[in-house]
């Protein structure tokens, strides 16, 4: 507490010798900075005291205030893949209900197959109202649920045709499809479909 400026913020000298006495803090720094970090944990790992400093001095103050840990918090928790592993698990749980919902409403196959993409238009909102990037496909949830619906309705319509396909199976089968394209999404570094701002 010593080393605080008089508004309580951190200062840069305060900040980097931190870093060079204490290894653990360092650590706790980068591992809070990697799901904010678009070059990657290796140039999170090259990167010297001073240099993570000025990424965290938002506002290039020459200190980091409570907004900026605030945001550094935040970011790491929203991005994290702890978060979006939950968020999958769910979109694909929602996913199946939602085309089973439509079914057993006696809709059309088609119009049960595009329920699953109507869902995702609550993360479109989510996204408008929260001010985050808005691509059509909102990290992958129209296309997500949109393929699992798919599958869920077509191996449906084969067991009615006589196939032997259990309810399990179509299940597991729609739920594995959702999860596997936002893993594909999640490993590849970038959206699916790039966000529709500053496009030309």
């Amino acid at each position: 507490r010593e080393n605080l400026e008089a508004d309580e913020s951190v200062g840069q000298d305060a900040f980097v010798r931190a870093c060079e006495h204490n290894d653990e803090f360092l650590k706790i720094v980068r591992y809070a900075m990697l799901p904010t970090m678009k070059e990657g944990a290796r140039k999170l790992e090259s990167m010297t005291p001073d240099e993570i400093f000025r990424r965290l001095d938002v506002d290039v103050s020459g200190t980091i205030d409570s907004f900026e840990l605030k945001s550094l918090v935040q970011g790491r928790f929203h991005n994290s893949w702890e978060m979006y592993t939950i968020d999958t698990a769910a979109l694909a749980a929602v996913t199946v209900a939602g085309v089973h919902g439509a079914i057993s409403m006696g809709l059309h196959p088609l119009v049960a197959a595009t329920s699953g993409m109507v869902m995702s238009l609550g993360g479109v909102l989510r996204d408008l109202f929260c001010g985050r990037d808005l691509a059509m496909a909102s990290q992958s949830y129209a296309i997500a649920t949109g393929a699992g619906s798919t599958v869920y309705v077509l191996t449906r319509e084969m067991a009615l045709r006589g196939y032997p396909l259990l309810a399990m199976t179509r299940i597991f089968l729609s739920m594995g499809t959702t999860v596997s394209i936002r893993c594909w999404e999640y490993f590849r570094g970038e959206q699916l479909l790039a966000p529709m701002h500053g496009r030309k």
